[in-house]
Protein backbone atom coordinates (compact mmCIF):
# COMPACT_ATOMS: atom_id res chain seq x y z
CA UNK A 1 0.00 0.00 0.00
CA UNK A 2 2.71 2.61 0.86
CA UNK A 3 4.77 1.72 -1.87
CA UNK A 4 1.78 2.51 -4.71
CA UNK A 5 1.14 5.75 -2.74
CA UNK A 6 5.00 6.31 -3.09
CA UNK A 7 4.83 5.45 -6.92
CA UNK A 8 2.13 7.75 -7.60
CA UNK A 9 3.63 10.54 -5.26
CA UNK A 10 7.02 9.94 -7.66
CA UNK A 11 4.85 10.13 -10.84
CA UNK A 12 3.15 13.57 -10.39
CA UNK A 13 5.87 15.10 -8.74
CA UNK A 14 8.38 13.85 -12.11
CA UNK A 15 5.16 15.32 -14.10
CA UNK A 16 5.43 18.54 -12.40
CA UNK A 17 9.24 18.49 -13.00
CA UNK A 18 8.58 17.61 -16.71
CA UNK A 19 6.75 20.87 -17.04
CA UNK A 20 8.63 23.30 -15.10
CA UNK A 21 11.46 22.08 -16.85
CA UNK A 22 9.11 22.11 -20.25
CA UNK A 23 7.86 26.00 -19.57
CA UNK A 24 10.70 27.64 -17.61
CA UNK A 25 14.23 26.25 -18.42
CA UNK A 26 14.75 29.40 -20.62
CA UNK A 27 13.81 32.45 -17.85
CA UNK A 28 16.73 32.89 -16.49
CA UNK A 29 18.62 33.13 -19.80
CA UNK A 30 15.45 35.46 -21.41
CA UNK A 31 14.21 37.69 -19.09
CA UNK A 32 15.89 41.45 -20.20
CA UNK A 33 14.93 44.68 -18.85
CA UNK A 34 14.76 44.19 -15.14
CA UNK A 35 12.04 43.22 -12.91
CA UNK A 36 9.25 45.69 -14.40
CA UNK A 37 9.60 44.11 -17.77
CA UNK A 38 9.71 40.65 -15.85
CA UNK A 39 6.75 41.66 -14.25
CA UNK A 40 4.58 41.96 -17.54
CA UNK A 41 6.09 38.94 -18.94
CA UNK A 42 5.21 36.81 -16.06
CA UNK A 43 1.53 37.75 -16.62
CA UNK A 44 1.69 37.33 -20.59
CA UNK A 45 3.08 33.37 -19.62
CA UNK A 46 1.11 32.36 -16.90
CA UNK A 47 -1.75 33.88 -16.90
CA UNK A 48 -2.51 34.37 -21.13
CA UNK A 49 -1.00 31.14 -22.53
CA UNK A 50 0.03 28.28 -19.86
CA UNK A 51 -3.55 29.45 -17.78
CA UNK A 52 -1.68 28.93 -14.41
CA UNK A 53 -3.49 31.47 -12.93
CA UNK A 54 -6.13 34.25 -13.24
CA UNK A 55 -5.36 37.50 -13.95
CA UNK A 56 -7.27 38.23 -10.21
CA UNK A 57 -5.04 35.78 -8.73
CA UNK A 58 -1.86 36.94 -10.57
CA UNK A 59 -2.44 40.68 -9.15
CA UNK A 60 -2.91 39.27 -5.27
CA UNK A 61 0.40 37.01 -5.46
CA UNK A 62 1.92 40.61 -7.37
CA UNK A 63 1.21 42.57 -4.45
CA UNK A 64 2.21 39.95 -2.24
CA UNK A 65 5.36 39.77 -3.39
CA UNK A 66 5.95 43.69 -3.40
CA UNK A 67 4.71 43.37 0.13
CA UNK A 68 7.56 40.92 1.48
CA UNK A 69 11.42 41.21 1.36
CA UNK A 70 13.46 39.98 -1.08
CA UNK A 71 13.45 39.93 -4.92
CA UNK A 72 9.83 40.49 -6.09
CA UNK A 73 10.29 39.16 -9.28
CA UNK A 74 12.11 36.11 -8.08
CA UNK A 75 9.70 35.74 -4.91
CA UNK A 76 6.31 36.08 -7.69
CA UNK A 77 7.87 33.43 -9.77
CA UNK A 78 8.51 30.86 -7.04
CA UNK A 79 4.58 31.47 -5.13
CA UNK A 80 3.22 31.19 -8.23
CA UNK A 81 5.26 27.34 -9.24
CA UNK A 82 4.16 27.00 -5.80
CA UNK A 83 0.74 27.18 -6.39
CA UNK A 84 0.75 25.03 -9.75
CA UNK A 85 2.99 22.46 -8.63
CA UNK A 86 4.69 22.06 -5.45
CA UNK A 87 7.44 22.60 -3.28
CA UNK A 88 10.59 21.14 -5.15
CA UNK A 89 9.59 22.35 -8.29
CA UNK A 90 9.04 25.50 -7.18
CA UNK A 91 12.56 25.20 -5.89
CA UNK A 92 13.93 24.08 -9.18
CA UNK A 93 12.03 26.76 -10.41
CA UNK A 94 14.20 29.00 -8.59
CA UNK A 95 17.28 27.88 -9.84
CA UNK A 96 16.14 27.78 -13.36
CA UNK A 97 15.60 31.61 -12.91
CA UNK A 98 18.56 33.20 -10.66
CA UNK A 99 21.19 30.45 -11.61
CA UNK A 100 22.05 31.73 -15.12
CA UNK A 101 22.24 35.52 -14.43
CA UNK A 102 24.27 34.79 -11.06
CA UNK A 103 26.64 32.73 -12.85
CA UNK A 104 26.81 35.94 -15.39
CA UNK A 105 27.59 37.70 -12.62
CA UNK A 106 30.34 35.98 -11.30
CA UNK A 107 32.14 35.53 -14.75
CA UNK A 108 31.96 39.57 -15.12
CA UNK A 109 33.08 40.09 -11.25
CA UNK A 110 35.90 37.71 -12.78
CA UNK A 111 36.70 40.52 -15.70
CA UNK A 112 36.49 43.36 -13.84
CA UNK A 113 39.13 42.80 -10.94
CA UNK A 114 42.01 42.49 -13.98
CA UNK A 115 41.45 45.59 -15.63
CA UNK A 116 43.65 48.59 -14.39
CA UNK A 117 41.43 51.66 -12.69
CA UNK A 118 39.58 52.80 -15.71
CA UNK A 119 38.01 51.73 -18.64
CA UNK A 120 38.09 52.39 -22.54
CA UNK A 121 36.19 55.33 -23.88
CA UNK A 122 34.07 52.70 -26.33
CA UNK A 123 33.12 50.61 -23.21
CA UNK A 124 31.57 54.02 -20.99
CA UNK A 125 29.72 54.55 -24.75
CA UNK A 126 28.28 51.14 -24.57
CA UNK A 127 27.03 51.13 -21.19
CA UNK A 128 25.67 54.62 -21.15
CA UNK A 129 23.64 53.37 -24.30
CA UNK A 130 22.42 49.87 -22.75
CA UNK A 131 20.93 51.89 -19.79
CA UNK A 132 18.89 54.62 -22.29
CA UNK A 133 17.61 51.48 -23.97
CA UNK A 134 16.62 49.60 -20.57
CA UNK A 135 14.76 52.59 -19.77
CA UNK A 136 13.04 52.82 -23.15
CA UNK A 137 11.70 49.07 -22.27
CA UNK A 138 10.85 49.73 -18.92
CA UNK A 139 8.73 52.60 -19.65
CA UNK A 140 6.62 49.84 -22.05
CA UNK A 141 6.28 47.46 -19.28
CA UNK A 142 5.20 50.25 -16.92
CA UNK A 143 2.46 51.57 -18.97
CA UNK A 144 1.17 47.85 -19.52
CA UNK A 145 1.32 47.07 -15.85
CA UNK A 146 -0.51 50.42 -14.72
CA UNK A 147 -2.97 49.65 -17.64
CA UNK A 148 -4.13 46.45 -15.91
CA UNK A 149 -3.81 47.90 -11.96
CA UNK A 150 -6.13 51.29 -13.07
CA UNK A 151 -10.12 50.31 -12.51
CA UNK A 152 -11.12 53.46 -10.37
CA UNK A 153 -10.01 56.65 -9.72
CA UNK A 154 -8.40 55.41 -6.24
CA UNK A 155 -5.96 52.82 -8.19
CA UNK A 156 -5.44 55.84 -9.96
CA UNK A 157 -4.42 58.01 -7.50
CA UNK A 158 -2.31 55.46 -5.66
CA UNK A 159 -0.32 55.10 -8.93
CA UNK A 160 0.36 58.51 -9.15
CA UNK A 161 1.51 58.99 -5.68
CA UNK A 162 3.55 56.21 -5.03
CA UNK A 163 5.31 57.21 -8.54
CA UNK A 164 5.48 61.07 -7.09
CA UNK A 165 6.31 60.31 -3.85
CA UNK A 166 9.26 57.82 -4.49
CA UNK A 167 10.89 60.15 -6.99
CA UNK A 168 11.27 62.98 -4.64
CA UNK A 169 13.03 61.36 -1.35
CA UNK A 170 14.36 58.05 -0.87
CA UNK A 171 15.05 56.05 2.37
CA UNK A 172 15.52 52.75 3.34
CA UNK A 173 12.22 52.80 4.95
CA UNK A 174 10.60 54.81 2.74
CA UNK A 175 9.19 52.45 0.15
CA UNK A 176 7.57 50.06 2.60
CA UNK A 177 5.52 52.70 4.52
CA UNK A 178 4.50 54.05 1.17
CA UNK A 179 3.18 50.74 0.21
CA UNK A 180 1.29 49.98 3.78
CA UNK A 181 -0.07 53.47 3.14
CA UNK A 182 -1.20 52.43 0.00
CA UNK A 183 -3.04 49.12 1.37
CA UNK A 184 -4.68 51.34 4.49
CA UNK A 185 -6.10 54.03 1.76
CA UNK A 186 -7.45 51.22 0.00
CA UNK A 187 -8.99 49.39 3.16
CA UNK A 188 -10.40 52.95 4.12
CA UNK A 189 -12.28 53.37 0.50
CA UNK A 190 -13.18 50.21 0.33
CA UNK A 191 -15.33 49.90 3.55
CA UNK A 192 -16.98 53.31 2.22
CA UNK A 193 -16.23 55.30 4.92
CA UNK A 194 -15.66 58.62 3.11
CA UNK A 195 -18.49 57.71 0.50
CA UNK A 196 -21.04 57.09 3.57
CA UNK A 197 -19.53 60.30 4.74
CA UNK A 198 -20.18 62.55 1.35
CA UNK A 199 -23.62 61.31 1.19
CA UNK A 200 -24.67 62.08 4.31
CA UNK A 201 -23.29 65.74 3.83
CA UNK A 202 -24.92 66.26 0.96
CA UNK A 203 -27.96 65.01 2.72
CA UNK A 204 -27.12 67.83 5.69
CA UNK A 205 -26.16 70.66 3.49
CA UNK A 206 -28.79 71.72 1.35
CA UNK A 207 -30.01 74.87 -0.45
CA UNK A 208 -32.82 76.33 0.85
CA UNK A 209 -34.94 76.14 -1.62
CA UNK A 210 -34.77 72.22 -1.85
CA UNK A 211 -35.68 71.77 1.71
CA UNK A 212 -39.46 72.09 1.22
CA UNK A 213 -41.81 71.00 3.98
CA UNK A 214 -43.47 67.54 3.07
CA UNK A 215 -47.41 67.44 3.37
CA UNK A 216 -47.68 64.56 6.21
CA UNK A 217 -50.41 63.17 3.56
CA UNK A 218 -47.35 63.04 0.82
CA UNK A 219 -45.97 59.95 0.49
CA UNK A 220 -41.91 60.48 1.73
CA UNK A 221 -39.33 59.32 -0.54
CA UNK A 222 -35.63 59.15 -0.29
CA UNK A 223 -34.19 61.73 -3.43
CA UNK A 224 -32.07 59.31 -5.86
CA UNK A 225 -29.24 61.90 -5.98
CA UNK A 226 -28.87 60.54 -1.84
CA UNK A 227 -28.56 57.28 -2.87
CA UNK A 228 -24.66 55.56 -3.19
CA UNK A 229 -23.75 54.66 -6.15
CA UNK A 230 -21.31 52.30 -6.70
CA UNK A 231 -19.86 54.22 -9.73
CA UNK A 232 -19.70 57.51 -8.17
CA UNK A 233 -16.04 57.38 -7.63
CA UNK A 234 -15.18 55.87 -11.04
CA UNK A 235 -13.83 58.19 -13.32
CA UNK A 236 -16.53 59.61 -16.17
CA UNK A 237 -15.43 57.26 -18.99
CA UNK A 238 -15.60 54.45 -16.86
CA UNK A 239 -19.17 54.91 -15.68
CA UNK A 240 -21.82 53.01 -17.28
CA UNK A 241 -24.91 54.83 -18.77
CA UNK A 242 -27.59 55.61 -17.09
CA UNK A 243 -29.90 53.44 -19.35
CA UNK A 244 -28.44 50.39 -17.53
CA UNK A 245 -30.62 48.58 -15.90
CA UNK A 246 -29.30 48.49 -12.01
CA UNK A 247 -30.69 45.08 -11.31
CA UNK A 248 -27.27 43.54 -12.77
CA UNK A 249 -27.38 44.16 -16.29
CA UNK A 250 -24.42 45.51 -18.27
CA UNK A 251 -25.08 48.85 -20.31
CA UNK A 252 -23.08 49.38 -23.86
CA UNK A 253 -19.83 51.06 -23.18
CA UNK A 254 -18.94 54.28 -23.37
CA UNK A 255 -17.06 55.68 -26.16
CA UNK A 256 -13.42 55.19 -25.60
CA UNK A 257 -13.66 52.58 -23.05
CA UNK A 258 -12.97 49.12 -23.95
CA UNK A 259 -16.21 46.38 -22.54
CA UNK A 260 -13.59 44.37 -20.68
CA UNK A 261 -12.17 48.08 -19.14
CA UNK A 262 -15.27 48.46 -17.41
CA UNK A 263 -16.78 48.21 -13.76
CA UNK A 264 -19.03 45.66 -12.65
CA UNK A 265 -22.27 46.25 -11.01
CA UNK A 266 -24.68 44.25 -9.89
CA UNK A 267 -27.44 46.69 -7.77
CA UNK A 268 -27.43 50.01 -6.11
CA UNK A 269 -25.81 48.85 -2.98
CA UNK A 270 -22.70 48.90 -0.15
CA UNK A 271 -20.73 46.36 -1.79
CA UNK A 272 -17.05 47.78 -2.76
CA UNK A 273 -15.65 47.48 -6.73
CA UNK A 274 -12.15 46.24 -6.13
CA UNK A 275 -11.87 45.53 -10.02
CA UNK A 276 -13.40 44.50 -12.80
CA UNK A 277 -12.48 40.78 -12.20
CA UNK A 278 -15.95 40.49 -10.78
CA UNK A 279 -16.90 40.03 -13.87
CA UNK A 280 -15.12 36.46 -14.48
CA UNK A 281 -18.53 34.70 -14.11
CA UNK A 282 -20.52 37.43 -16.02
CA UNK A 283 -20.35 36.92 -20.27
CA UNK A 284 -17.76 38.68 -21.73
CA UNK A 285 -18.13 40.96 -24.28
CA UNK A 286 -16.26 42.47 -27.50
CA UNK A 287 -16.54 45.44 -29.46
CA UNK A 288 -14.89 47.03 -32.61
CA UNK A 289 -12.45 50.03 -32.10
CA UNK A 290 -13.27 52.89 -34.67
CA UNK A 291 -10.41 55.00 -35.98
CA UNK A 292 -10.27 57.30 -33.58
CA UNK A 293 -9.21 54.90 -30.88
CA UNK A 294 -12.55 54.85 -29.59
CA UNK A 295 -15.06 51.64 -29.03
CA UNK A 296 -17.98 51.47 -31.21
CA UNK A 297 -20.88 50.14 -29.45
CA UNK A 298 -22.83 48.99 -32.43
CA UNK A 299 -21.15 45.94 -32.69
CA UNK A 300 -20.79 44.03 -29.84
CA UNK A 301 -21.29 40.91 -29.21
CA UNK A 302 -20.45 37.59 -26.98
CA UNK A 303 -16.92 36.58 -26.92
CA UNK A 304 -16.22 32.84 -26.16
CA UNK A 305 -15.95 32.19 -22.69
CA UNK A 306 -12.58 30.63 -21.95
CA UNK A 307 -11.68 27.56 -19.74
CA UNK A 308 -12.23 27.95 -16.01
CA UNK A 309 -8.47 28.50 -14.18
CA UNK A 310 -8.04 26.77 -11.33
CA UNK A 311 -6.73 28.88 -8.06
CA UNK A 312 -6.04 26.96 -5.25
CA UNK A 313 -3.06 25.50 -4.99
CA UNK A 314 -2.39 21.94 -6.26
CA UNK A 315 -1.11 20.86 -2.82
CA UNK A 316 -2.15 22.17 0.95
CA UNK A 317 0.21 23.13 2.77
CA UNK A 318 -0.05 23.14 7.37
CA UNK A 319 -0.49 26.75 8.49
CA UNK A 320 1.61 25.58 11.29
CA UNK A 321 4.94 25.20 8.67
CA UNK A 322 3.80 28.58 7.41
CA UNK A 323 4.46 29.47 10.93
CA UNK A 324 7.63 27.66 11.80
CA UNK A 325 9.21 29.01 8.57
CA UNK A 326 8.74 32.69 9.36
CA UNK A 327 9.74 32.46 12.92
CA UNK A 328 12.40 30.19 12.11
CA UNK A 329 14.24 32.89 9.46
CA UNK A 330 13.74 35.88 12.41
CA UNK A 331 15.36 33.34 14.89
CA UNK A 332 18.21 33.49 12.45
CA UNK A 333 18.00 36.77 11.97
CA UNK A 334 18.29 38.04 15.43
CA UNK A 335 21.16 35.77 15.99
CA UNK A 336 23.14 37.03 12.70
CA UNK A 337 22.81 40.45 13.80
CA UNK A 338 23.71 39.99 17.25
CA UNK A 339 26.82 38.11 16.63
CA UNK A 340 27.63 40.61 14.26
CA UNK A 341 27.03 43.57 16.61
CA UNK A 342 28.99 41.86 19.43
CA UNK A 343 31.78 40.01 18.45
CA UNK A 344 34.79 41.64 16.96
CA UNK A 345 37.23 40.65 14.45
CA UNK A 346 35.02 38.77 13.05
CA UNK A 347 36.58 37.02 9.34
CA UNK A 348 35.07 39.00 5.86
CA UNK A 349 33.15 35.84 4.65
CA UNK A 350 30.79 36.54 8.13
CA UNK A 351 30.06 40.31 7.77
CA UNK A 352 29.35 39.67 3.99
CA UNK A 353 27.09 36.79 4.92
CA UNK A 354 25.45 39.31 7.77
CA UNK A 355 25.35 42.59 5.30
CA UNK A 356 24.00 40.86 2.51
CA UNK A 357 21.70 38.73 4.93
CA UNK A 358 20.21 41.96 6.76
CA UNK A 359 20.11 43.42 3.03
CA UNK A 360 17.79 40.41 2.05
CA UNK A 361 15.73 40.90 4.87
CA UNK A 362 14.63 44.70 5.12
CA UNK A 363 14.69 45.40 0.99
CA UNK A 364 10.75 45.78 0.27
CA UNK A 365 9.76 46.43 -2.83
CA UNK A 366 12.94 45.03 -5.11
CA UNK A 367 14.69 46.88 -8.02
CA UNK A 368 14.11 50.46 -6.63
CA UNK A 369 15.40 49.51 -3.09
CA UNK A 370 18.23 47.18 -3.50
CA UNK A 371 20.60 49.19 -5.78
CA UNK A 372 21.18 51.89 -3.19
CA UNK A 373 20.85 49.61 0.02
CA UNK A 374 23.70 47.29 -1.63
CA UNK A 375 26.16 50.60 -2.06
CA UNK A 376 25.46 51.58 1.59
CA UNK A 377 26.84 47.80 2.51
CA UNK A 378 29.41 46.78 0.03
CA UNK A 379 31.21 49.78 -1.20
CA UNK A 380 31.07 51.87 2.21
CA UNK A 381 32.63 48.60 4.35
CA UNK A 382 35.28 49.84 1.38
CA UNK A 383 35.24 46.40 0.59
CA UNK A 384 34.72 47.13 -3.41
CA UNK A 385 35.52 50.59 -5.55
CA UNK A 386 32.46 52.61 -6.65
CA UNK A 387 33.61 52.81 -10.09
CA UNK A 388 33.68 48.86 -10.08
CA UNK A 389 30.10 48.92 -8.30
CA UNK A 390 28.98 51.54 -11.12
CA UNK A 391 29.91 48.94 -14.17
CA UNK A 392 28.18 46.25 -12.64
CA UNK A 393 25.24 48.07 -12.02
CA UNK A 394 25.51 49.36 -15.81
CA UNK A 395 25.43 45.86 -16.72
CA UNK A 396 22.84 44.40 -14.39
CA UNK A 397 20.52 46.61 -15.73
CA UNK A 398 20.92 44.87 -19.36
CA UNK A 399 21.19 41.27 -17.90
CA UNK A 400 19.02 38.91 -17.83
CA UNK A 401 17.36 37.19 -14.41
CA UNK A 402 16.82 39.43 -11.18
CA UNK A 403 18.87 42.47 -10.42
CA UNK A 404 19.37 40.97 -6.92
CA UNK A 405 22.00 39.04 -8.81
CA UNK A 406 24.40 42.30 -8.43
CA UNK A 407 24.83 40.86 -5.27
CA UNK A 408 26.69 37.79 -6.37
CA UNK A 409 29.29 39.67 -8.16
CA UNK A 410 29.67 42.37 -5.28
CA UNK A 411 30.16 39.36 -3.52
CA UNK A 412 32.86 37.69 -5.95
CA UNK A 413 34.56 41.15 -6.20
CA UNK A 414 35.08 41.26 -2.29
CA UNK A 415 36.77 38.31 -2.02
CA UNK A 416 38.97 38.94 -4.94
CA UNK A 417 40.26 42.07 -3.38
CA UNK A 418 40.61 40.07 -0.04
CA UNK A 419 42.91 37.27 -2.23
CA UNK A 420 40.48 34.74 -1.34
CA UNK A 421 38.62 32.09 -4.19
CA UNK A 422 36.00 34.28 -5.83
CA UNK A 423 34.01 31.57 -6.12
CA UNK A 424 33.36 31.45 -2.49
CA UNK A 425 32.08 35.20 -2.49
CA UNK A 426 29.66 34.63 -5.16
CA UNK A 427 28.24 31.21 -3.36
CA UNK A 428 28.24 33.62 -0.34
CA UNK A 429 26.41 36.13 -1.57
CA UNK A 430 23.80 33.94 -3.23
CA UNK A 431 22.87 32.03 -0.51
CA UNK A 432 22.61 35.35 2.00
CA UNK A 433 20.34 37.87 -0.41
CA UNK A 434 17.74 34.79 -1.94
CA UNK A 435 17.29 33.04 1.86
CA UNK A 436 15.05 35.81 3.35
CA UNK A 437 12.60 36.71 0.53
CA UNK A 438 12.24 32.95 -0.42
CA UNK A 439 11.40 31.68 3.67
CA UNK A 440 9.16 34.14 4.20
CA UNK A 441 7.32 33.90 0.50
CA UNK A 442 7.10 29.94 1.19
CA UNK A 443 5.78 30.43 4.72
CA UNK A 444 3.15 33.06 4.00
CA UNK A 445 1.97 30.87 1.20
CA UNK A 446 0.67 28.08 3.32
CA UNK A 447 -1.68 30.95 4.82
CA UNK A 448 -2.30 33.28 1.93
CA UNK A 449 -4.75 31.21 0.40
CA UNK A 450 -7.25 31.61 3.62
CA UNK A 451 -6.16 35.21 4.45
CA UNK A 452 -7.39 36.27 0.30
CA UNK A 453 -11.19 35.22 1.35
CA UNK A 454 -11.51 37.94 3.88
CA UNK A 455 -12.61 41.25 1.88
CA UNK A 456 -10.36 43.58 3.78
CA UNK A 457 -7.23 41.06 2.74
CA UNK A 458 -7.78 42.01 -0.75
CA UNK A 459 -8.59 45.35 -0.42
CA UNK A 460 -4.82 45.57 1.49
CA UNK A 461 -3.26 43.84 -1.43
CA UNK A 462 -4.72 46.06 -4.04
CA UNK A 463 -3.75 49.35 -2.52
CA UNK A 464 -0.20 47.63 -1.79
CA UNK A 465 -0.54 46.95 -5.57
CA UNK A 466 -0.90 50.00 -6.67
CA UNK A 467 1.48 51.84 -4.94
CA UNK A 468 4.10 49.15 -5.82
CA UNK A 469 3.12 49.40 -9.19
CA UNK A 470 3.98 53.32 -9.07
CA UNK A 471 7.34 52.78 -7.35
CA UNK A 472 7.83 51.22 -10.89
CA UNK A 473 8.01 54.77 -12.31
CA UNK A 474 10.46 55.83 -9.61
CA UNK A 475 13.00 53.12 -10.88
CA UNK A 476 12.54 54.10 -14.35
CA UNK A 477 13.34 57.52 -12.63
CA UNK A 478 16.25 56.35 -10.87
CA UNK A 479 18.14 54.41 -13.90
CA UNK A 480 17.77 57.55 -15.94
CA UNK A 481 19.48 59.81 -13.32
CA UNK A 482 22.27 57.99 -13.15
CA UNK A 483 22.95 55.99 -16.70
CA UNK A 484 25.22 58.81 -18.33
CA UNK A 485 28.88 56.89 -17.72
CA UNK A 486 32.18 58.54 -17.76
CA UNK A 487 35.46 57.92 -16.06
CA UNK A 488 34.88 61.33 -14.90
CA UNK A 489 31.64 60.21 -13.06
CA UNK A 490 32.12 57.57 -10.83
CA UNK A 491 28.29 57.28 -10.32
CA UNK A 492 27.09 58.04 -13.74
CA UNK A 493 25.22 61.56 -14.24
CA UNK A 494 21.81 61.67 -15.76
CA UNK A 495 21.28 60.69 -19.21
CA UNK A 496 19.51 63.76 -20.29
CA UNK A 497 22.60 65.44 -20.37
CA UNK A 498 23.28 64.48 -24.23
CA UNK A 499 20.13 64.69 -25.92
CA UNK A 500 21.86 60.92 -27.73
CA UNK A 501 20.30 59.35 -25.13
CA UNK A 502 17.02 60.55 -25.21
CA UNK A 503 17.28 59.13 -28.91
CA UNK A 504 18.16 55.98 -27.78
CA UNK A 505 15.61 55.45 -25.02
CA UNK A 506 13.18 56.73 -27.67
CA UNK A 507 14.09 54.09 -30.15
CA UNK A 508 13.63 51.48 -28.00
CA UNK A 509 10.64 52.30 -26.61
CA UNK A 510 9.33 52.83 -30.43
CA UNK A 511 10.90 49.17 -31.55
CA UNK A 512 8.99 47.93 -28.44
CA UNK A 513 5.71 49.75 -28.23
CA UNK A 514 5.29 49.92 -32.13
CA UNK A 515 7.12 47.03 -33.77
CA UNK A 516 7.05 44.56 -31.30
CA UNK A 517 10.72 44.01 -30.61
CA UNK A 518 11.56 41.83 -27.34
CA UNK A 519 13.20 43.29 -24.78
CA UNK A 520 16.36 42.04 -25.59
CA UNK A 521 16.76 43.21 -28.89
CA UNK A 522 15.77 46.81 -28.23
CA UNK A 523 18.33 46.61 -25.62
CA UNK A 524 20.95 45.07 -27.94
CA UNK A 525 20.31 48.79 -30.36
CA UNK A 526 20.52 50.57 -27.84
CA UNK A 527 24.13 49.00 -26.98
CA UNK A 528 24.98 49.27 -30.81
CA UNK A 529 23.43 53.31 -30.78
CA UNK A 530 26.40 53.81 -28.17
CA UNK A 531 28.97 52.52 -30.07
CA UNK A 532 27.87 54.38 -33.03
CA UNK A 533 27.64 57.69 -30.94
CA UNK A 534 31.26 57.17 -29.77
CA UNK A 535 32.79 56.32 -33.13
CA UNK A 536 30.48 59.58 -34.70
CA UNK A 537 31.44 62.49 -32.34
CA UNK A 538 34.81 61.24 -31.25
CA UNK A 539 34.21 62.48 -27.87
CA UNK A 540 35.84 61.36 -24.95
CA UNK A 541 32.05 61.87 -22.65
CA UNK A 542 33.39 64.69 -21.33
Amino acid sequence: MLSSVFLLFQRGLRKQFIEVTKYQWHMGITSFGGPVVQFQNFNKLFVENYQWLSDSTYQELFAVAQALPGSASTKLLFIITLLHTSVLPAFLSFLYWALPGAIGMFALALGVGQIGTTLPVPVYALLSGLNAATVGVIFIAAIQLSNKAITDKLSLALIFLGGAAGVVYTALWYFPVLMVLGGVTAVIYDLRFIQRWWARGKQNFRFPLRNRRVPESEPQSIPMDDIEDDSIWLPEVYREDSAADVSGALAPPKSGVPAARRPVRTSISTRPILDASDAESLPITEAQSNDDGGVDASNIRAAPVGPAVEDNPKQDYPVWLGIGLVVGFLISFVIVIVIRAVVKGLPVTFLLFSNLYLAGTIIFGGGPVVIPLLREYIVSEGWVSARDFTIGLAIIQAFPGPNFNFAIYLGALTYHNYGAPSILGAIVSFIAIYTPGMLVAGGMFTFWNKLRRYAIVTSILRGINSAAIGLVWTAIYRIWESGYLSDKWADGISLGQDPWWIVVASTAFVSGRGWGFPAPVSIFIGGLMGIIWWAVTGARMA
